[in-house]
């Protein structure tokens, strides 16, 4: 327990300290401030440690072309999209799925569809969905990106606490058996308090938040029910990786991160949870202010 509660503070004080960096270093950069692109670096990194994992997992099923297409992908996908624009997330993932499959005709003897079915997998989770965090840094207002990284991660924690506390039936137990309906809804209640303290906290941080409500209760109204809806998806990317490792037969999908497993075992939840939120802030609500 106490490693796990180290290793959490410890990943947490990294990401407040990115967090920090966008908020402050505001120095311009191709248009766009350089705490940006420091944050972008950040998901750069998590995006390669997840390649990686989800590489060794598969092992010698992806053949080694793939490999290094998949371990590639990020390191072009993220920084072109930052730098580029949107665009280009869509001109590196077609390159690279055409890439995949020119790849395995000179790979014919080797090669499976199991792998190339792999290898778009490895390259869609995590990086591709990585990409949601990207656009919500660079085209959602500041309190969205405290938004999606308060959600999941409070919603981890309540949902750990809580579910040890009172146990109870089985969330999905043939999934993931130590998992409790009391464990999940003590994580919807975790995301919905993240997502009042982040409205009520920044609501009136000029700069860093926009208001798509007429006044603060109707404001923290919608950040509790993205919140809530987060917190569902959080909990169901938690979900699917207990499927995959399950399937597996694997306890943790790396080894990296002391009493959490690797970087995957801690960003299930946020991987889903980010398309949610990019869609809400980049798509949905602007569309309330225009």
């Amino acid at each position: 327990m106490l490693k796990r509660i180290i290793t959490g503070a410890s990943i947490a004080i990294v990401w407040v300290v990115f967090f920090l960096l966008k908020a402050f270093v505001k120095v311009d950069v191709y248009g766009t401030t350089l705490g940006t692109f420091l944050f972008d670096f950040m998901l750069l990194c998590m995006a390669a440690l997840g390649a990686n994992e989800m590489l060794r997992i598969f092992e010698k099923k992806i053949v080694k072309p793939h490999r290094v297409i998949t371990v590639l992908y990020p390191i072009f996908l993220l920084p072109m999209m930052s730098l580029f624009g949107i665009e280009w997330a869509v001109i590196i993932t077609m390159t690279a799925i055409l890439a995949v499959l020119a790849v395995a005709v000179p790979c014919h003897e080797t090669v499976t569809v199991e792998g190339i079915a792999l290898t778009f997998l490895s390259m869609v989770y995590p990086s591709g969905l990585l990409v949601c965090l990207v656009a919500i840094n660079h085209l959602a207002p500041y309190s969205a990106l405290v938004l999606a990284f308060a959600v999941s991660p409070l919603a981890d924690v309540m949902a750990y606490f809580v579910g040890s506390s009172f146990k109870g039936p089985k969330l999905c137990p043939k999934v993931s058996p130590n998992k409790t309906i009391s464990g999940a809804i003590g994580g919807l209640l975790g995301g919905v308090i993240a997502a009042v303290l982040v409205c009520t906290v920044l609501y009136n941080a000029t700069g860093y938040t926009v208001h798509y409500l007429s006044n603060i209760w109707e404001e923290i109204l919608l950040y509790i029910a993205i919140g809530f809806v987060g917190a569902v998806f959080t909990i169901l990317g938690d979900l699917v990786e207990s499927l995959m490792k399950r399937k597996l037969g694997i306890k943790d999908m790396g080894k990296l991160l002391p009493g959490h497993g690797g970087v995957m075992d801690r960003i299930d939840g946020l991987l889903f949870e980010a398309p949610l939120i990019a869609f809400l802030f980049c798509a949905i609500l602007p569309v309330l202010i225009a």
